[in-house]
């Protein structure tokens, strides 16, 4: 090849696909549940987003698409059609999660200004989020939805409070259906995200001496250790976890799993997870629970915020009067702790609404900082 003649240079077209990472259940940057969200995710194809979320390698990665106008609506979305137009509806919600909030004991209280809009046969929904593990797509998570919606508040799609602060109510789509979401603003930038989640359901539970036994020792402790004063259970808002109660905070810190076999029990029972809490906890003041979420079927050692786990689980302390709260206005606040043992502390605001074995509504909720911003080609 001559020196004259320069071999050409090769210009490969790649697409690009921009995403924003948080941290959320946290105030703080490198606490909380991390979460990559890809907010115009449109014409990525189901093998390319299941390729991204294990190159991201997260708990969970979030694509963003425009509604599927075939999916189901929710109970909780059917509740927002049935108020009358023009009608203002005051329902409690998290509070950011600040400590002067925390003090004051005021977690989940707002207002949310009705939309005016008249009945119809479905509300109008904003976006529709698709959500990857590193092994599987989802049909519902508890953080991926707080976080995806605070990083889609900060691009300017979700609408305004009048003077930029207050609650915004926006319904939207996930695999199990149409659900609310409100977004708490303040001067114009998100502060907090509370999600409604689906019916509480008791799936089953695990009685047998032995398999309780086995459980416990997948968990690398004794039956003695386990919580007998409530049951094991296969439980859901939306996904299922298997919610296994143990004795104490110390006995929670020192579980050392064996992931075979907890991902071996776990998925025999129908579940996505284990989620292995107690009812001591590290703070005091609303937390009722301190939890540890362990899904080794899906590449998850330990996740450090499972928001659709903890809605289960606050749901199914005050469905067997255990939660340690006491109603307001037919409404138990508290929360629910996580990630401290793996050095990413979480704090996730519960409000059930219900009582002693009649769960109406769960709504999970809290804040999310952005840590990173960058783009995948393709």
């Amino acid at each position: 090849m001559s020196a004259s003649n320069p071999p050409e240079k090769l210009e490969i077209d790649l697409s690009n696909y921009r995403f924003i990472q948080l941290d959320v259940f946290t105030n703080e940057p490198f606490a909380g549940n991390p979460l990559a969200v890809f907010p115009e995710a449109e014409g990525l194809s189901d093998q390319e987003m299941m390729k991204i979320a294990r190159e991201m390698n997260l708990s969970e990665t979030v694509f963003v698409l425009n509604p599927d106008h075939a999916a189901p609506t929710s109970e909780a979305a059917k509740s927002d059609l049935a108020k009358t137009s023009g009608a203002a509806t005051a329902e409690t919600q998290a509070k950011a999660g600040d400590a002067a909030a925390t003090t004051e004991n005021k977690n989940f209280e707002e207002t949310v200004e009705n939309t005016n809009q008249a009945k119809t046969e479905r509300p109008t929904v904003l976006r529709r989020l698709r959500i990857f593990t590193p092994a599987r797509e989802i049909p519902f998570a508890g953080h991926p939805i707080v976080g995806s919606w605070n990083a889609l508040a900060r691009e300017g799609i979700v609408p305004l409070p009048e003077n930029g602060t207050g609650w915004t109510r926006i319904h939207h789509e996930v695999g199990i259906g149409i659900l609310p979401v409100d977004i708490e603003f303040k001067e114009g930038v998100p502060v907090q995200v509370v999600m409604t989640q689906g019916k509480f359901k008791i799936i089953g539970e695990i009685d047998d001496w032995h398999e309780q036994a086995e459980i416990a020792r997948a968990l690398g402790r004794d039956r003695e250790d386990l919580d007998e004063s409530l049951p094991i259970q296969i439980i859901s808002t939306g996904l299922t976890s298997l919610a296994v109660p143990i004795r104490s905070l110390a006995d929670l810190r020192q579980c050392r799993v064996n992931a075979a076999l907890l991902a071996e029990i776990y998925t025999r029972a129908g579940a996505t997870g284990c989620h292995a809490f107690s009812r001591e906890t590290i703070d005091v003041g609303d937390s009722r629970a301190h939890a540890r979420f362990f899904a080794p079927a899906d590449n998850i050692a330990e996740d450090p915020a499972t928001g659709s786990a903890a809605g289960a689980l606050g749901a199914y302390l005050v469905h067997h009067g255990a939660s340690g709260a006491e109603p307001v206005e037919g409404r138990v606040r508290f929360i629910i702790e996580q990630g401290d043992f793996i050095n990413r502390p979480s704090r996730i605001n519960l409000e059930v609404k219900g009582n002693l074995g009649a769960i109406e509504e769960v709504r999970v909720g809290g804040p999310s900082v952005v840590v990173a911003r960058g783009d995948v080609y393709l």
